[in-house]
């Protein structure tokens, strides 16, 4: 009865580690996705509206994004950026977006 508590003691944090890391690994996979579609809007936006409401549109789906919009030639390049906090150490999300 007693090593069945000294393996679990054992295992716990291990698990503990598995489960933040799953967490960490997911939260991250939704925040990508979600500034890529930010990035994708702020360049339509800007394509039709301008920068500053391209630079709104990303914004309003990701209020604590920085996004940076410039018109290259004939493209508008939109850039989403978003610092990811959770269980795991802090990274950042970055996507890119083109609309002629």
């Amino acid at each position: 009865m007693g090593s069945a508590t000294v393996e679990f003691a054992l295992v716990l944090p291990a698990a503990f580690m598995l489960l933040a890391l799953a967490l960490g690994s997911v939260r991250w996979a939704i925040d990508e996705a979600v500034v890529r579609d930010a990035a994708a809007t702020a360049a339509r936006v800007a394509l039709v509206d301008g920068a500053a409401a391209g630079g709104d549109a990303a914004r309003a789906g990701v209020p604590e994004a920085s996004v940076h919009i410039v018109r290259d030639g004939v493209w508008w390049v939109a850039e989403v950026r978003l610092r990811i906090r959770g269980p795991l150490p802090d990274a950042v999300a970055t996507a890119r977006a083109y609309q002629p």
